[in-house]
Order: structure tokens, then sequence, then C-alpha cells
């Protein structure tokens, strides 16, 4: 089956529906063994769009998904997120509890995070 309509239909829905969001990546330092010193972290900050739901009340189970949880959609996935990531929307800084790929074929045509402040 070509997915090529559906990706293009979910990119579009994302892009004229979502907001601009920051994903922000920490790379560790790495270890010099000449110098004996270590580099510090570094972030990395890539924009993408995103859009925001709620979880329905009856799947907010207190341990896996508690209140205030929400789901993200975004479809760039020209890089997939890391669970060591942090989503910024505006002030406001979410943890990546949990990453869903939606992958009919053989590429994943968008992302599904579970995020928590």
């Amino acid at each position: 089956m070509n997915y090529d309509r559906f990706v293009t239909m979910a990119i579009k829905q994302i892009n004229d529906k979502g907001r601009t969001v920051t994903l922000r990546s920490k790379l560790s330092g790495t270890y010099d063994p000449i110098a004996g010193t270590i580099t510090s972290d570094t972030d990395t900050n890539r924009s993408l769009k995103a859009v925001f739901t709620e979880y329905k009340s009856m799947e907010i189970d207190g341990s896996i998904i508690v209140r205030g949880d929400k789901q993200v959609l975004i479809a760039d996935v020209s890089e997939p997120p890391d669970a060591n990531d942090i989503l910024i929307d505006g002030t406001d800084e979410y943890s990546i509890i949990n990453i869903g790929a939606i992958q009919p074929g053989d590429l994943p045509i968008l992302y599904k995070l579970q995020v928590r402040r």
C-alpha cells in the first residue's frame, strides 16, 4: 500500500493546526584522554510543529498515565525524539515519558509522545 497520501495529509494537518515548539536534546560531554578532561554538555534545539491533546479520563491510571500528562503529535520524522529530550512549549517544559511511532509501512509518518511537566 502506498502511504504517501497519508504522510502528506498528516504533515499538512500538524503544520496547519499545530504550534511551534522546541525539542531540546542534551549532548553529553566527551572525554579527552590526552588532556584528562571532559568537555561540557551542550544543548541542541530544534523547532518543530506539534499538536497537543489531553488524555481521556478513562486513560489516566495514576501510574503510567497521570493527571496532567499530555499527548503530543509531531510529524517531523527527520530525527526521532529521544526519551532524554525536553519539549518546550512557550514557558512550559515537558519531559518525554513515552515515544510511539505511527508506522504503517517501512517508515514512521509521525510520532506520538506522552509528556509530563
